[in-house]
């Protein structure tokens, strides 16, 4: 195990840093943990975990965020949307990868309804007040986003379960800041007066499938598992199963034969920033 500082520097580069310390580790033991504070937002998850497949090794990737994010039955915002992945190697098959926020939806999904002028489906966002809305400025007036499961009858007990559970793991143990004290990266939050820690923490691990069974053999069964939930009977009228993974492959796919669509409001954010810093874009 090993605690990383990421000495206020991108996310970006301080996650990937990380998680190949942890890739060492476990090259040599078996398993590698490894968490950071004093870093800043570290862009997806997934591509933080995925390091670990091409070493035969499951990878983990999380970290703790701004807050947004209300506990079952209260109004103030005290954790992130806090995401979580893990990435797991097969043989034929792609890899399995399960890349989520701990929330009803990340607030990244809020930024394109805003851009869109489309409203947020029930049980995503509360108000001030804790009712239900489907404004997606609602966070900008003091509301909230829901934990996994929208609310309690539907298990969002749960989804705050385990988003406290990436902000413990991702700050608590690294000495970064946590729940309402986390610096925010969104423009409408002000940084806490009082930190508790150095910046914003993230949680990596990596296992060596060796290290339980011959890796060859574990990724045979995992294409036996995989091969058997996509044939799964669906419902009527539903297409099949995906497997985690399968939507952003297919994602991929397209957008590298046909390009990647670009929001016109994104477009002239770009274009403002551009001229700002006499960029060409």
């Amino acid at each position: 195990t090993a605690v990383v500082d990421g000495d206020q520097g991108l996310g970006l580069v301080v996650a990937p840093a990380a998680m190949r310390i942890a890739i060492e580790k476990a090259s040599k033991c078996g398993t590698g943990w490894v968490a950071v504070r004093n870093s800043n937002h570290f862009g997806i998850a997934g591509q933080h975990a995925m390091m670990a497949l091409e070493e035969d090794m499951i990878g983990i990737a999380m970290t703790n965020a701004s807050p947004l994010v209300a506990p079952v039955n209260s109004i103030e915002r005290l954790l992130g949307t806090n995401p979580i992945c893990v990435a797991i190697p097969a043989g034929k098959q792609p890899p399995f990868v399960a890349d989520f926020a701990t929330t009803t939806a990340a607030n990244g999904k809020l930024e394109i309804l805003q851009r869109k002028n489309q409203l947020a489906p029930s049980g995503w966002i509360q108000t001030r007040d804790g009712e239900s809305s489907t404004n997606p400025d609602e966070l900008k007036s003091g509301g909230a986003l829901i934990p996994l499961g929208s609310d309690k009858e539907h298990g969002s007990h749960k989804g705050y379960c385990l988003g406290a559970w990436v902000d413990i793991f991702s700050a608590v143990l690294s000495g970064a800041n946590y729940g309402p004290w986390v610096p925010p990266f969104v423009s409408f939050l002000a940084p806490p007066a009082d930190p508790v820690g150095k910046g914003i923490g993230h949680f990596f691990g990596a296992m060596r499938i060796d290290a339980f069974r011959p890796a060859s053999e574990f990724k045979s069964h995992m294409d036996n598992w995989i091969t058997r939930f996509r044939n799964a009977k669906t419902i009527d009228g539903a297409d099949r199963v995906l497997i985690p993974g399968d939507p952003e492959r297919e994602s991929e796919a397209i957008r590298l034969k046909d390009g990647i669509p670009l929001n016109e409001k994104v477009v002239a954010d770009l274009k403002a920033l551009g001229e700002k810093y006499k960029i060409n874009l």
